[in-house]
């Protein structure tokens, strides 16, 4: 019997700890209700500015990858140069533009969800969901840093080639 309430006591706090349900006071619980409106407007106006910072993002990103590198690889592969370190960089530069665009959409799902909730019926529904969207945000940050550095690079490897030629 005892050994049953352990096994028992054990997989409760696995499950908590699994899920990502966090528990909130209720002073947080009060002030997340009571700011209901203010939170949800707040939330509507970062919505409204990642979108613009996505399509600046997105379609400088994008104009890179089809002005700069598609022409500059068909130019390379015309004349028979081949540079392994440009080439990578470039696909990793693809592959990071494709995981942002993936990242972003799957962050605005997730925030628009959040800005769904009630909060002040659910409060603790609306910060857990708000701790998801915060995470999914991050790595769209992410993604976008890692897309810099790679623009930096590749222009860094084509001064590089450029110099060798």
């Amino acid at each position: 019997m005892k050994k049953m309430a352990v096994f028992c006591l054990v997989l409760v706090l696995g499950f908590c700890l699994s899920s990502e349900v966090l528990a909130i006071s209720t002073a947080q619980k009060t002030a997340i209700s009571e700011k209901c409106d203010t939170l949800r407007d707040s939330l509507k106006n970062v919505q409204k500015m990642d979108a613009r910072t996505r399509v600046f993002f997105g379609s400088h990103y994008e104009t890179v990858l089809s002005k700069f590198i598609t022409p500059l690889n068909l130019r390379l592969v015309e004349n028979n140069i081949s540079d392994i370190n440009l080439i990578e960089n470039q696909n990793n530069l693809a592959s990071a533009k494709t995981k942002f665009s993936a990242n972003y959409i799957s962050y605005q799902q997730e925030l628009e969800a959040l800005i769904g909730i009630d909060c002040r019926t659910e409060p603790e529904k609306f910060y857990n969901k708000l701790v998801t969207v915060r995470k999914k945000r991050s790595e769209v940050a992410s993604d976008i840093k890692k897309m810099k550095e790679l623009v930096l690079s590749n222009i860094k490897l084509t001064g590089v080639l450029r110099g060798s030629l």
